[in-house]
């Protein structure tokens, strides 16, 4: 986390209302150098909401089920 690009960023990026955008969070994400260890941590849990390691929650579960 000390190594994160989202660690000054404000937390509601991440956490999207409906209807809102995404697009700021994955901009951060992107350019992240720890964001494949993001991604990992959130699809070891199921139970993450947002934005993780650049990608969202049915996005996780799509990779889910195409990885079991």
């Amino acid at each position: 986390m000390a190594f994160a690009a989202c660690r000054e960023a404000p937390t509601v990026l991440f956490f999207i209302e409906r209807g809102g955008s995404s697009a700021p969070a994955r901009v951060i994400c992107a350019a992240c150098a720890v964001r494949s260890h993001c991604l990992d941590y959130a699809m070891a849990d199921r139970d993450l909401m947002g934005i993780w390691g650049g990608t969202n929650e049915r996005e996780r579960d799509r990779m889910r089920r195409a990885t079991a």
